[in-house]
């Protein structure tokens, strides 16, 4: 029996461990669903490849202007069986053996000035058992001879890419590309934090509707109580009773209904901020509650201004505009006639021997030394260039089509800004009268809760009473909750939802994004 006790000890710790590990919540803050959302949102993360989409295209691009090297080497033997009437079987009792290597290098690099640099080296070696060399001397049988020739070329366009400009148009595009792309990452995380604020919102909607319908539901109760202490007293009529228990029922089925839109809000806020099924269940009740209503005078232009300045897929587009200018240039440089000019030295030599040093003795030996210097100027004239005349009304039309893209973005984006305004406006005005409208139903149910225990009224109008001051609270909250999307939206809209600091990184969101109005500084 004493060796089972520590057994049951680990047993009851590790379950209560695992109680404890599995009763763990998620804090209930806006600004904790915003941190999570962008670490967890499946289009969050998709959106960040784009980034990384866009930056393998540049290095694509870029890989135009990386270092080429090139080798080869080679083997091979040849066994020749002379003819009886060639003069060199006179002095071969077999077949004529010859065996050569050979082995290259290469480098080449292209400028982004638009030169072209190539230098190579070139080697090759041959061995026979013919006993004469070339010139006829007695050298013995498998001598080799040793040619090593090295080659350096410079190649500078005058006319077709000739210009820096043109010769990284598409480099430069590309990583403009990249800036757009992150500038509209930027614009598409902010949706998607806009989306999870919506969310958030509504989970607090749902939350304290609940709370309003418990509420209601204890008031009921207590009418209830009032009601029966007076039919015990002979001050109403039993059937009071059933017309209160039927109010009774109808306000625990609207309870059991905002608990369930509760439960329905929780997990679709967790489906908007990227949580599975078994986490959004542990989400804490809200933390936050809705932003109080603002006085202040807002004019539209201010707000279109701050729009325009800070909304990231203006500059993104504008990025683009500037990519597809550059490769509107090259375009309209390759209808030029291409003509090159290079430049060419080359150092050959000669060495006759064996070993493998004599790869480098090739090069020193003065004998058999040859250098040659040259220029060459090549001429290339395309008689239609139909292909470079289309690459260049294609790029004509991409930019224009671009322009007309600003245009009705920058159009849109003015609309939408008005829209969300007006929208935030009409919500305070909106906030204030339901506000009003609750102050005044509560006085009015608490009147008329004292008149029905006096008998001055009648059942029916103390439920009446009572059901409008329910009306009036929901309409409060949802007049509330309105507020709090439009503010959102606002801030979507004028692009100050989500920004970027200087190191062009996404910036920690603060409280008060949710909680005031953007302001043009």
């Amino acid at each position: 029996m004493k060796t089972k006790r520590p057994l049951l000890f680990c047993y009851f710790f590790f379950l209560s461990l695992y109680t404890v590990c599995a009763q763990t919540t998620i804090e209930g803050s806006i600004l904790n669903f915003a941190a999570l959302t962008l670490d967890q949102s499946p289009i969050v993360k998709q959106n960040n490849l784009l980034v990384n989409q866009a930056e393998a295209n540049y290095r694509t691009q870029k890989s135009i202007f990386d270092y080429e090297l090139s080798s080869g080497f080679s083997l091979s033997r040849n066994k020749l069986t002379l003819f009886d009437a060639d003069p060199r079987s006179a002095f071969l009792s077999e077949k004529l053996e010859t065996n050569t290597t050979g082995l290259s290098f290469g480098l080449q690099k292209r400028f982004r000035t638009g030169l072209i640099a190539n230098i190579s080296t070139d080697y090759s070696g041959i061995s026979d058992n013919f006993p004469l060399d070339r010139f006829n001397q007695q050298v013995g049988a498998d001598i080799s001879n040793h040619a090593t020739s090295t080659t350096l070329s410079l190649t500078q366009p005058l006319l077709r890419g000739n210009r820096k400009s043109v010769v990284t148009a598409f480099e430069k595009a590309a990583q403009l590309t990249i800036e757009s792309t992150k500038e509209n990452n930027t614009l598409n995380n902010a949706f998607e934090i806009l989306q999870m604020g919506t969310a958030y919102w509504q989970y607090v909607g749902a939350y304290e509707s609940l709370k309003i319908f418990e509420a209601n539901e204890s008031r009921v109760r207590n009418v209830l109580d009032i009601t029966q202490e007076l039919v015990k007293a002979d001050k109403r009529p039993e059937g009071d009773l059933l017309q209160i228990q039927a109010d009774l029922a109808d306000q625990e089925r609207q309870t059991t209904a905002a608990k369930q839109n509760f439960y329905n809000a929780k997990l679709n806020l967790g489906r908007v901020v990227g949580i599975s099924e078994v986490e959004s269940k542990t989400i804490g009740n809200p933390l936050d509650r809705f932003p109080t209503t603002n006085d202040q005078t807002i004019q539209v232009g201010d707000m279109i201004a701050l729009a325009r300045k800070k909304r990231t897929d203006i500059s993104a587009v504008q990025r683009i505009q500037e990519g597809l200018d550059l490769q509107r240039k090259a375009a309209r440089n390759s209808k030029l006639p291409q003509l090159d000019l290079t430049g060419f030295f080359t150092y050959r030599g000669e060495a006759s021997d064996g070993g493998v040093e004599q790869f480098f003795s090739a090069l020193g030996n003065r004998q058999g030394r040859n250098q040659v210097a040259g220029l060459s100027l090549n001429f290339f004239v395309p008689v239609n260039n139909n292909r470079a005349k289309a690459d260049f009304a294609l790029s004509e039309i991409a930019v224009q089509d671009q322009q007309i893209t600003y245009d009705n973005l920058v159009r849109n984006i003015d609309l939408n800004v008005s829209i969300a305004l007006n929208n935030l406006e009409n919500t305070i005005v909106i906030v204030k009268k339901a506000k009003e409208s609750l102050d005044f139903s509560s006085r009015v149910f608490e009147n008329e809760q004292v008149r029905f225990r006096n008998g001055l009224t009648t059942l029916l109008n103390l439920i009446l009473f009572q059901d409008r001051l329910t009306f009036a609270h929901l309409e409060y909250l949802r007049a509330e909750q309105q507020y709090a999307v439009a503010l959102l939206n606002l801030r979507f809209e004028t692009g100050t939802l989500l920004t970027k600091n200087d190191a062009n990184t996404i910036s920690s969101l603060q409280q008060e994004t949710f909680y005031t109005i953007p302001n043009n500084n």
